[in-house]
């Protein structure tokens, strides 16, 4: 009996880690979305002014830096973010799975218990 509740609070701890994770992993794919919608609104504005060039914070300082370079600086970081986001979402559905199966695992082990 005492083996049966020592499984049962390792499960039960492993569930709650995996939770905690998955609201993380949430939470990333939150921001990395909110930053990639940011990025996409800022190259539109900056499109929209019909300027050549843009200042670009480097560190302290600010350089001109012409505005189709800037573009492909900002599209490398949508990228990275879209890799970022696959990852993370791949983390999420191993969680996800990983949560319920631990959950159906409790049910089985309560029951047979």
């Amino acid at each position: 009996m005492a083996d049966v509740n020592s499984i049962i609070g390792e499960m039960r701890a492993q569930l709650s880690q995996h939770q905690t994770e998955l609201h993380r992993t949430i939470a990333a794919i939150e921001r990395v979305t909110r930053s990639n919608t940011v990025v996409e609104k800022s190259v539109a504005d900056i499109r929209s002014t019909g300027k050549d060039c843009v200042w670009q914070a480097v560190g302290r300082t600010f350089v001109k830096t012409p505005l189709e370079e800037y573009e492909m600086l900002m599209k490398n970081q949508i990228r990275e973010n879209i890799d970022t986001m696959n990852t993370l979402n791949k983390k999420k559905h191993y969680l996800e799975t990983s949560i319920k199966n631990t959950i159906e695992s409790l049910k089985q082990v309560t029951l047979g218990a």
